[in-house]
């Protein structure tokens, strides 16, 4: 609103409106002319409280106008008494705002800064301020953690008017401390003790609303952090010449403390070993792995760096270790079948690369899943190859082991050969068809070798469809053999037509699965 009541929007000023009180500002434009003798034109304005001033000056081309704005408390514009914002550019363009918490009478000065005489065009509004000012904060530069009681707040604040000039801070949300000028970076005192802490934050804007609180929170931790875990351990061999040092904390850690030589990894001589590091954040593990090959058998110094929490805290000294790189070996197998019948052999083929030679490779063997392994042989290897030829009685696993040499990992190798059960129809041929009626039965016995009581036999029965052509499953008869290995199912036919039968044993941990041969049926009415 303005002081003067309505009229013209634009009015000359008068010479004698060249010092407070000035002329009654006419309307939101005022034109005029200064320069050469007129140095100063003077508005009066009254502003209501919580209202803005915003004031807008354009000269004629070539001049150097400036602005001023006075509060009542100015008696002449030719002090700096009541001085509260001024625009004072190269130019005649320039424009001041400033928000009227408790309203009054304010003063406008129109300056020529030079002696060009022109004119000029003077827009001033007021506006009513009634918005509140938002706020969010930040503390600690957002790590979340400190180990500082003094805690860097960081504030960003906004208001679409009138502006934030003042901010309090409350450890409670109750009491707050003393208003003070609005600034983006401060600092809060928390009390002592580790644990969350929260901060309560409000804005003022320049007309005096106060913004919402808003909360933040951080952690005060002073404990150092501590490794709760290393691989490999303290004193082991590691098999690989660029190994994969880890180590697990007992709480996050700050990631670039690690990486900046977090694990330092140096030979025994004090060269130190390059290589790169990553921080898993889940697990809490920092990784190191050489870019260079270790040499393998030589002792490697160990320790952790300045590793530092979140908060800042560094780790506790854990002192140093030793790990010893070992160039891998490797076993493969070329098994001729993984799979023989019960009384048949294999031969098992390996080779074996990474140690020197001589090398020798001992064999085991365990004729079960829960037995243990008993010794079999010792051979010889011969420009990375050995054999050995088995004859398991059972599912066996053989495992061959290559004990390490200097700076070559030991290394084993299981490999399982199943031995199938035989199964059999006594009596029926494989290549004739047997022959039945409707009606009358028929015996079929299975044979399982080796014999055994107790061992499930499946019979399974197949008819031949005649109109789609194809065999049919028609079911099938569990029975388990007598302690001559054998089983037996009795077979009345019910249709006339072509059938054939198989019989299968099931798998245990001793034998693998097998499955007979077709035995074909006729069967007439």
């Amino acid at each position: 609103m303005f002081g003067g009541g309505p009229g013209s929007s634009v009015a000359s000023a008068a010479e004698s409106s060249s010092d407070i009180p000035g002329i009654q500002l006419p309307g939101p434009v005022a034109a005029g002319r200064v320069g050469g003798t007129i140095y100063d034109v003077v508005y009066r304005l009254a502003v209501a409280p919580g209202y803005v001033i915003v004031a807008s000056l354009i000269g004629a081309a070539g001049t150097d106008f400036d602005l001023y704005l006075f509060d009542a408390s100015a008696t002449t514009v030719l002090s700096t008494t009541g001085l509260l914002k001024k625009s004072i550019g190269p130019t005649s363009t320039e424009s001041v705002s400033w928000p009227s918490r408790f309203g009054g009478t304010y003063y406008i000065d129109i300056n020529g800064a030079t002696d060009v005489e022109g004119d000029y065009r003077l827009t001033v509004q007021t506006v009513p301020d009634s918005t509140p000012p938002v706020v969010s904060v930040e503390l600690a530069e957002g790590r979340g953690s400190t180990n500082q009681l003094l805690v860097p707040v960081t504030l960003s604040a906004s208001d679409d008017l009138s502006g934030v000039s003042e901010m309090a801070f409350s450890a409670d949300g109750i009491t707050y401390a003393d208003w003070q000028p609005f600034a983006r970076s401060a600092f809060w005192l928390f009390g002592a003790g580790d644990g969350s802490k929260t901060l309560w934050t409000k804005v003022k804007n320049g007309v005096g609303l106060e913004s919402a609180p808003t909360t933040a929170k951080v952690t005060i931790d002073t404990v150092a952090p501590a490794a709760i875990a290393v691989a490999p351990p303290p004193g082991s061999s590691v098999v690989g010449l660029r190994p994969a040092f880890n180590v697990t904390f007992d709480e996050p850690i700050d990631a670039a403390t690690w990486a900046d030589l977090g694990l330092i990894v140096q030979s025994a001589n004090g060269d130190l070993v390059p290589g790169a590091y990553s921080y898993d954040v889940a697990a809490r593990r920092g990784t190191f792995v050489p870019s260079v090959a270790l040499s393998p058998g030589s002792t490697y110094v160990v320790t952790i760096g300045g590793v530092q929490d979140i908060a800042g805290n560094r780790i506790s000294a854990s002192g140093s270790w030793t790990a010893i790189p070992l160039a891998p070996a490797e076993i493969e197998a070329h098994p001729l079948s993984n799979v023989i019948a019960s009384g048949g052999s294999t031969r098992i083929d390996l080779t074996l690369s990474g140690p020197p030679a001589p090398a020798v490779v001992d064999v085991t063997y365990s004729a079960s899943a829960s037995a243990e392994f008993v010794p079999l042989t010792t051979i010889d290897v011969v420009n990375g190859r050995l054999s050995l030829e088995v004859r398991p009685a059972q599912n066996t696993t053989y495992r061959f082991r290559f004990a390490g040499a200097f700076g070559v990992a030991p290394v084993e190798l299981d490999v399982p050969i199943l031995v199938r059960r035989s199964i059999k129809l006594v009596g029926p041929s494989v290549t004739a068809v047997s022959r039945a009626q409707v009606g009358t039965s028929v015996r079929l016995t299975a044979a399982v070798g080796p014999a055994h009581s107790g061992v499930s036999v499946s019979f399974r029965l197949y008819r031949f469809d005649t109109v789609r052509r194809v065999w049919v499953y028609a079911g099938s008869h569990g029975r388990n053999t007598v302690g001559t290995g054998r089983a037996s199912y009795t077979w009345t036919p019910a249709s006339a037509g072509s059938y054939y039968w198989r019989a299968a044993v099931a798998s245990t941990a001793e034998f693998a699965n097998n499955v007979s041969p077709v035995y074909r049926w006729s069967v007439k009415r």
